[in-house]
């Protein structure tokens, strides 16, 4: 279905480990490296302005030098009171102690305006991170879970989990292995974690007297601070000894170096009056009123996207989407950007990236509702929606879609469009943008934006599904197709159909996709859409090999290949060809397929625009020929297939075209080129926790007892890289805690 490719093995890199994939050329082996080792190093900032701590730091120190199993320490502690700052600035100082990388995921389990994160999204985000390409992930969250534990174990990890909500939402996020070590910070206590696990809890407290003072003299200088004592005493009372309130009054007090300390006191001793206070349980803490001391200094302009980034669902600010809230260019944003950093009212994420603490970002929607007309707030909302719909259709332009391409217009006045120009920057736009996406899409969604709904799902597809976010992809879909009956678009409509379609297939829900598909085609029909319908037919046809419906599968790929040949899509043709000889593959008719999938590959061959359906065509090709008594020339199909896909960074077909390669070795009568293809195979799919790796085992039992051979050393385990000892066939790791032990 569209660039789908069919086949039951999936492979990936992997974080803290090189792996070995092996080329087999007559019965020579030959080792060849899959993508280089991801060490990744997610922290974000070290905030400025951190003091003291030293009881907690010692505390976390010493999760790292005992030996417990369970290496797990929870932060807990109210709003505003430092946990993120003590975990990231801890974290930082520990690198060194895990050469195999530093994972961070903020849960946004408090935030203002967004749903906190699902562990599903933190698993998938973290084996992104580790190397692991979406297309590879298994569909099951269970299976997911396991997967991210099978890359953790043995490694040596840190792995930071900011403002969780609550025991059930880190639980599937723990690595399981006692190498790693976790850190999690909730303004809860995550008493189900220590009951079931034993893990560690910290309760960080407001700042002591001393290293309250510390903060301002740090921010102020000394000298300031110590020419009025009171005041700073007064101060740090009134800020309730609160890190966030003592660092939003360090800000103001740095842009006004002349104004002496005890004149704030008084205008703050005021506002306590007029606004709510937070109580901590300390006489005269008011919050509310240092942040409306902080946003009164603010220039009008600065104080106007304050309020307006509010109206961003997303966990954090790109620029150019604050440019749109603003309606201004981003030369001029950038500008009132500083302004509020300085104030400490936003923070510096990556680059063009900023953060905004939850408390702030309640307080900045309350002086939203209060200072900004509907209009004015509608209009700020538009211009995001519009600012997310452009930019990703420009990204999913670079994305080689087979979907209907997205028109591409001039943006409205006021829109600012974040600028991608490959297919590299618009992978990381979309990663970096998955979940304010998301959010969008909900949002629109429900502000019945329903063109804006079905646009940002168009285009987020291809990504939602090559990624491997499949759950994503049907959430959003089911929007769009909500969107587009509201919209009585019927082109809209069918797409929207197809795409959900997509998703159900790849989550296995055959029977409702096959609906989908039915309603789409009627649509098409109606339209007399060839390109939809020639589309539509080919889905039709790659479910029903799925649901082993050879007539469906052939009636339907038939239909789609001789729309393909009128309208002259000749990328249709060449899939549509290799579907044919794909139904008659997994039906076990070799010779039939054989002329599709030459046919087929000479298109490809010709486009040079598919490298994905190149490949899968390639193996094929090797499928028929092994099937017709030709396993050497099958061999040299499946060379070429691995080849592109090593090239393309496609890692989707290669485990199951390792399998293939094993059985035409095997068929020549080289049992040990065929012995140790499938040791690489099954390395991959263990790696992946593919339920294959069965299916590996029982080729791998079924082949004749190996020669005995001499030991040899200098040989690495593929996932953990230590030389270890090989017989010639298999890799014997000497390290206990080898998440591959043959």
């Amino acid at each position: 279905m569209d660039d789908a490719l069919p086949g039951n093995g999936v492979i990936g890199g992997v974080s803290g480990a090189v792996v070995q994939a092996h080329s087999i050329t007559g019965g020579v082996q030959v080792h060849q490296a899959l993508p280089p080792v991801v060490v990744p190093r997610q922290l974000p900032l070290v905030k400025t302005g951190f003091v003291g701590r030293a009881t907690y730091l010692a505390a976390l120190d010493r999760m790292v030098a005992d030996g417990r199993a369970v290496g797990v320490t929870v932060i807990d502690g109210m709003a505003g009171v430092g946990k993120s700052s003590l975990a990231v600035r801890w974290a930082h100082g520990k690198a060194e102690h895990f050469p195999d990388g530093l994972l961070y995921a903020d849960l946004r389990g408090f935030g203002a305006a967004d749903a906190p994160v699902h562990p599903g999204e933190a698993i998938r985000g973290f084996l992104d991170a580790l190397g692991m390409p979406g297309i590879a992930w298994p569909v099951e969250f269970d299976r997911q879970v396991a997967l991210y534990r099978s890359l953790m174990a043995g490694r040596r990890v840190l792995i930071v989990l900011d403002n969780a909500r609550d025991s059930e939402q880190v639980e599937p996020l723990l690595p399981g292995s006692p190498t790693c070590r976790v850190v999690i910070t909730s303004r809860y206590r995550l008493d189900n974690l220590v009951a079931r696990y034993g893990v560690r809890t910290v309760t960080l407290t407001l700042l002591p007297e001393e290293e309250s003072h510390e903060l301002l003299a740090v921010a102020l200088g000394r000298e300031r601070v110590a020419a009025e004592p009171g005041a700073v005493r007064e101060l740090v009372r009134q800020c309730g000894h609160l890190p966030l309130a003592l660092s939003l009054v360090a800000a103001r007090l740095d842009g006004e170096p002349h104004l002496p300390l005890g004149a704030l006191t008084a205008e703050l001793r005021d506002q306590r009056d007029r606004l709510d206070a937070l109580a901590s349980g300390e006489p005269g803490f008011a919050v509310k009123a240092v942040f409306s001391w902080s946003y009164d200094a603010l220039s009008a302009p600065a104080a106007s996207l304050f309020r307006l980034m509010s109206l961003h669902p997303g966990p954090d600010l790109p620029l150019a989407a604050l440019a749109s809230l603003a309606g201004t260019g981003v030369d001029r944003v950038r500008g009132l950007v500083r302004e509020l950093a300085r104030a400490h009212l936003v923070e510096p994420d990556k680059p063009d990236r900023y953060r905004v603490h939850d408390l702030l970002r309640i307080y900045a929607r309350e002086r939203c509702d209060a200072g900004d007309t509907a209009a004015v707030r509608e209009a700020a909302a538009h211009r995001l929606l519009d600012h997310y719909a452009h930019t990703a259709a420009v990204a999913d332009s670079h994305m080689g879609s087979p979907w209907e391409p997205l028109a591409i217009t001039p943006p409205p006045a006021g829109v600012t469009v974040h600028d991608i120009g490959t297919q590299e920057q618009a992978l990381a736009w979309f990663a970096d943008e998955h979940a304010a996406l998301l959010a969008v899409v909900a949002q629109s969604a429900a502000a019945g934006a329903d063109r804006h709904t079905f646009r940002l799902t168009r285009a987020m597809a291809t990504y939602l599904d090559r990624r491997g976010h499949w759950r994503d992809f049907a959430d959003t879909a089911h929007r769009a197709l909500d969107a587009a009956r509201r919209w009585g678009d019927p082109a809209a409509l069918a797409m929207a159909h197809r795409l959900l379609a997509r998703a159900s297939i790849r989550l296995k829900r055959f029977a409702p996709a096959g609906e989908h598909l039915a309603r789409a085609l009627d649509l098409f029909e109606q339209l007399d859409d060839d390109y939809g319908r020639t589309h539509t037919r080919y889905a039709l046809g790659y479910l029903g090999v799925l649901v082993r419906d050879r007539a469906q599968a052939l009636d339907h790929t038939r239909a789609a290949l001789e729309l393909a040949e009128r309208g002259g899509y000749r990328n249709w043709q060449a899939k549509s060809l290799n579907n044919i000889g794909w139904c008659h593959l997994e039906f076990d008719e070799h010779r039939e397929a054989l002329p599709h999938c030459l046919a087929a590959l000479r298109l490809f061959e010709a486009l040079g625009t598919d490298p994905d359906g190149h490949a899968h065509v390639l193996e094929c090709l090797g499928r028929a020929r092994s099937g017709v008594g030709e396993p050497e020339r099958a061999l040299e199909h499946y060379r070429q297939a691995l080849a592109l896909c090593k090239r393309r960074g496609n890692h989707f077909t290669q485990a199951s075209t390792l399998r293939f390669m094993a059985a035409a070795h095997q068929a020549l009568g080289r049992t040990d080129a065929a012995r140790a293809t499938l040791h690489s195979a099954l390395t991959m799919l263990r790696l992946l926790g593919s339920p294959e790796v069965a299916a590996v085992r029982e080729q791998l039992s079924a082949l004749p007892a190996a020669a005995v051979r001499q030991p040899s050393l200098g040989v690495p385990c593929p996932p953990c890289g230590i030389n270890c000892s090989s017989d010639g066939v298999g890799v014997r790791c000497s390290r206990p805690s080898c998440c591959l032990p043959y």
